[in-house]
């Protein structure tokens, strides 16, 4: 278990850099405001085209190391606009200082940590009002971190239980954390929201491999959720682009199936106009237990007869729900599909 160590070093520098690149973005989008021609996002572009040109040439032997090769080269491209926009030019002066100043006591592990630990009290949140023992008897538990080097598509992924390589023990509840040298500013800034759906959809959640909804509809759910907390809770911790960053940057690389599913809750949930009735549903879906005689894909099946339904007859699909005591008694109100 562990990262080689080039690859550690350059996690390192990856979530330092972002972490103060975070901090500094309330002064980037000022400095940007009034200069149309060079936009927040011109900016963050220029930070990951040195990010990539870092991860993917230095070969740095330790962390200083590390930190000052990646500030030459964002400072190279930084010297590209500082006469355009001086201000946006200080920031990242700013940013390269502020890593520098860090490095000596700068952890990736505690980094990580603190962002897993904000999407887990979102979580926590999104599940706090669930009337269903199945869901609350889940709401103690705690995954811990593994970070991998590794090429797989999905950033994090959740493991019930995990066997490290060269390891004999095997670990329960386990959050893979993918590094690999495509990682971009935008992957930083979804991290909590990433948390918190590993724990809203697979482990407060009864997680049956239903993609529609743990994959799919709980997507939508979490995002939402997380909207309109941000919107209601000034004190939150979060950023505007972090509660942006899934539906910005993230939402075009999800598979078919996710993807479809996710559309489809999201136009539910606003044509439902109900935001307690639709957690309601979902909380009821998240504790889905089979009972005799019902398949383990039972939530899958519910979702497409509600989309069928949707796509044919609203004002009749709307009925149904308001008359159905509970999602059972609605699924057999809806047509097979």
């Amino acid at each position: 278990m562990g990262l080689p160590d080039t690859a550690d070093i350059k996690l390192h520098a990856y979530t330092l850099f972002c972490r103060q690149l975070l901090t500094h973005l309330p002064a980037l989008n000022d400095a940007t405001r009034a200069a149309l021609h060079l936009t927040v996002q011109d900016c963050l572009s220029r930070f990951d085209q040195s990010l990539h040109q870092f991860l993917n040439e230095a070969s740095p032997l330790r962390l200083e190391q590390a930190i000052n090769e990646f500030g030459a080269v964002l400072q190279g491209r930084v010297a590209l606009f500082r006469t355009q926009n001086p201000r946006a030019a200080d920031v990242f002066d700013r940013v390269v200082q502020a890593a520098a100043d860090a490095v000596s006591t700068w952890r990736y592990q505690e980094d990580l940590e603190a962002l897993h630990q904000q999407g887990r009290e979102l979580a926590l949140h999104f599940y706090a009002g669930s009337p269903w023992p199945a869901t609350q008897a889940r709401l103690n538990r705690q995954a811990q971190l593994v970070v991998e080097f590794s090429g797989e598509e999905s950033p994090l992924a959740f493991r019930e239980h995990y066997l490290p390589d060269e390891a004999d023990q095997e670990l329960t509840d386990v959050i893979l954390v993918r590094f690999r040298f495509t990682c971009d500013f935008a992957l930083y800034l979804s991290y909590p929201y990433l948390f918190m759906h590993e724990y809203v959809a697979h482990i407060f959640a009864t997680d049956y491999n239903n993609q529609r909804f743990n994959d799919g509809w709980l997507l939508h759910a979490a995002e939402a959720f997380m909207r309109r907390r941000w919107n209601q809770s000034p004190e939150t911790l979060l950023s505007r682009e972090q509660v942006a960053a899934f539906g910005e940057h993230l939402y075009g690389q999800l598979e078919d199936v996710p993807r479809a599913a996710y559309r489809f809750a999201r136009d539910f949930d606003a044509w439902l106009g109900d935001p307690e009735r639709f957690q309601a549903m979902t909380w009821e879906l998240a504790a889905f237990e089979p009972r005799a005689g019902e398949s383990d894909f039972w939530p899958d099946q519910f979702i497409n007869r509600l989309e069928q339904e949707f796509d044919h007859n609203r004002p009749r699909l709307r009925r149904k729900i308001q008359a159905a005591r509970d999602l059972r008694a609605l699924f057999e109100m809806l047509a097979p599909v």
